[in-house]
């Protein structure tokens, strides 16, 4: 091959690569992401005082929902378009968020709200399908969730997980993942619920 060739050769090879480069960094461009709405807390959140929807977990053991899980008072931060779930009518206590009191009474030592101190200002976003539409996803802030033990101490549980909400029927359908390494449990537990601003039959 001849030098003249070579240079062809090059040329082309030079203007493919340019011409993936800049379709690899429209594709990053057009991957936009999307903004969480607060419309959707108009349906799922009152002002009213000690507020909580309907919360069940489905029991994967019995293969039934179990029935409401009590003290979800739900909250929202000032321009915020998150759904907390904290004890703002009671100092110093909190909320049995997902019934982890319950689930994790034996390392708590207790199963009273107060004591375990369970607060999460920041926890549910909701995605809209579409403009204005009133169906979506919804997507748990992934963090870690401070249990405040009864003889003294703490410990943490991560949560993550996403779902689906539906401003018609009122209900979210959530999966939520729970890291219980901190008290020598799996990394990923995975526990289905449904939160409902009115009371279900399941």
């Amino acid at each position: 091959m001849n030098l003249k060739n070579l240079l062809s050769v090059a040329a082309i090879a030079l203007i493919l690569t340019a011409s993936c480069k800049k379709s690899e960094v429209a594709d990053v461009v057009e991957e936009k992401t999307e903004a969480a709405s607060a419309s959707p807390l108009a349906t799922f959140q009152s002002a009213a005082a000690y507020y909580q929807m309907y919360v069940y977990r489905y029991d994967d053991v019995t293969a039934v929902w179990t029935k409401r899980i009590a003290s979800h008072f739900s909250t929202v931060a000032p321009d915020s378009t998150a759904l907390g779930f904290t004890n703002a009518g009671v100092a110093d206590s909190g909320v049995n968020l997902f019934g982890m009191v319950t689930l994790y009474t034996d390392a708590l030592g207790s199963n009273n709200i107060k004591e375990a101190k369970i607060n999460v200002p920041r926890l549910i976003q909701f995605y809209p399908s579409a403009s204005g539409s009133k169906t979506g996803t919804v997507k748990i802030i992934e963090q870690d969730v401070v249990l405040t033990v009864k003889a003294g101490g703490s410990f943490k549980i991560g949560l993550s997980g996403e779902g689906t909400y539906d401003e018609n029927t009122k209900v979210i359908d959530l999966t939520v993942n729970f890291n219980e390494t901190a008290i020598g449990g799996n990394a990923k537990v995975v526990r289905k619920y449904k939160l409902s601003v009115n009371a279900l039959t399941l």
